[in-house]
């Protein structure tokens, strides 16, 4: 009994750590300073863990030491899944450091029920060894053990309970399988246990019930946390999808669905415009699905009735929160829906098209750097016809520290395209300013004089292209498949006030 309780131990630490990641992002978000942050605590505080339980196995070794071990990771575990969102909250809004509140934010959700399932292990080696001659073997078969418990845990974590459970009900789960452990531990006087494991059952359930009766919508996926949320803004009233904290990820106006709700958004069609006869078109990055919407109802200028859209989203979860929430088209045979990796995509496919849209920047928590190196560019460039125009989305600035990144992405645009301009969305007047900057790259130079010298161009184009970025920018290294540091160009960019 103690080598399968060993073996579940594993699996239910692994369980919590990736879950972790679920719960910290609506706080912290999910860049690789969170996962580090993550990680380290949960290592720090298994090995802390782990020098107690040897200790206190050479002190005070007992079935129901261990069984008291178990119930303190139960309890830990369900003050977690409970707490979250309080502590998680309350850290981030205190601590203004990204690396500060990741770190905070993981030592206030995660320490007490990692550092109780660090003191699992040696506490189950010392109550199996029975033979020194023998205990080289004994302690190789549990940590074995836990180890291929830790594997099995890995994938059904990320394979399984992330797909199907909320964060917080797989905390709840892991309260319980930890609780449950502790019955074989200690077979003698069950009832205090067994009524626990009652009390933690139906707070699970009241837990529940509660986050789906009060506040914003929370839909968790493979992929990602999302929150939807209403509201009003500019008089009307509006949907908004956010992954992100502090970040919205996508927007729809209730009395307009297919209206573009982000500014941002709206600046695609000086791609439609350089394009005005574009019919098949690729996107990269659906996400609530607003720019197919405006494709496709025939508000940007295109022949909608003529139109070929293929969209490539990585998450299905979100596609599914569009079509339910955000009202994209479920069925249309103009409209081809493809759920992969953007870049997979991009490598395997040899279609052209005429516009190609990268929608891909949700925030500066998650960077996706494979799709801004110079070897991402060239598959784009190969993807788009003679005259093709590629219109990027990218979060930065464009001058100053924080204009690292966007120099960069224009350095390896410049390699594969015969011109590239930049658009200051939200601040032109102050590009060294952190905001959307909507990047367009022409296969043709002569394509980026047809939009400039566009005939018949409405008021709200004409400021759109007012908002070109028009000094040179200083020369800078491309972003390359093996050498992005897209985290280190971050870190100025994840600065909160």
């Amino acid at each position: 009994m103690l080598e399968i309780i060993a073996f579940c131990c594993g699996a239910l630490v692994m369980v919590l750590e990736m879950v972790g990641a679920r719960v910290l992002a609506p706080h912290v978000g999910t860049s690789a300073v969170v996962w580090t942050s993550l990680i380290g605590v949960v290592l720090a505080c298994l090995a802390l863990g782990a020098w107690l339980g040897g200790r206190l196995a050479d002190r005070h070794l007992s079935r129901r030491g261990l069984a008291l071990i178990l119930l303190g990771a139960s309890l830990g575990s369900a003050l977690a899944a409970g707490t979250h969102r309080l502590v998680g909250g309350a850290l981030s809004a205190a601590i203004t450091d990204i690396h500060l509140a990741a770190v905070a934010c993981a030592l206030g959700i995660l320490a007490l029920p990692a550092l109780c399932c660090g003191m699992i292990s040696p506490y189950i080696i010392r109550l199996r060894i029975r033979d020194v001659a023998t205990s080289g073997a004994t302690v190789g078969r549990l940590y074995a053990l836990s180890t291929a418990g830790s594997i099995a845990g890995t994938f059904l974590g990320g394979f399984v309970l992330i797909s199907f459970f909320a964060s917080g009900t797989i905390l709840w789960g892991v309260a319980l399988g930890l609780l449950l452990l502790s019955l074989p531990a200690e077979p003698s006087r069950p009832w205090g246990r067994l009524a626990l494991l009652c009390l933690l059952l139906l707070l699970a359930v009241w837990d529940r019930q509660c986050r789906q009766a009060d506040g914003p919508l929370m839909v968790e996926s493979p992929y990602n946390c999302m929150v939807i949320h209403e509201g009003r803004d500019r008089g009307r009233p509006v949907r908004v999808l956010s992954t992100d904290p502090g970040y919205s990820q996508s927007g729809m106006y209730l009395d307009d669905p297919d209206e573009l709700y982000f500014d941002y958004t709206r600046f695609y069609a000086l791609a439609v415009l350089a394009r005005p006869q574009a019919r098949d078109i690729l996107m990269l990055g659906g996400g609530g699905g607003s720019v197919p919407k405006w494709l496709l109802s025939g508000r940007s200028g295109l022949d909608a009735a003529g139109l070929r859209l293929t969209v490539v989203e990585l998450d299905p979860g979100m596609t599914a929160v569009a079509r339910h929430w955000f009202l994209l088209p479920g069925e249309d045979p103009r409209l081809r829906l493809v759920h992969a990796d953007a870049r997979t995509f991009l490598n395997r496919q040899r279609e052209q098209y005429d516009l190609l849209l990268v929608d891909v920047f949700n925030s500066c928590y998650s960077i996706p750097f494979h799709l801004g190196t110079q070897e991402a560019f060239a598959a784009m460039r190969r993807a788009l016809r003679p005259g093709g125009v590629l219109a990027m989305n990218v979060i930065a600035a464009v001058e100053g520290e924080d204009g690292r990144l966007l120099r960069a992405i224009h350095a390896g645009l410049r390699r594969h395209f015969a011109r590239v301009e930049i658009f200051c969305v939200t601040s032109p007047r102050h590009p060294g300013q952190l905001q959307n900057l909507m990047v367009l790259a022409f296969s043709q130079a002569a394509t980026a004089a047809a939009l400039r010298d566009a005939p018949g161009r409405s008021p709200e184009m004409a400021a759109m292209l007012a908002c070109r970025y028009r000094a040179p920018l200083p020369a800078a290294e491309p972003l390359r498949d093996d050498f992005a540091p897209v985290e280190r160009f971050a870190l100025s960019l994840l600065r909160r006030p």
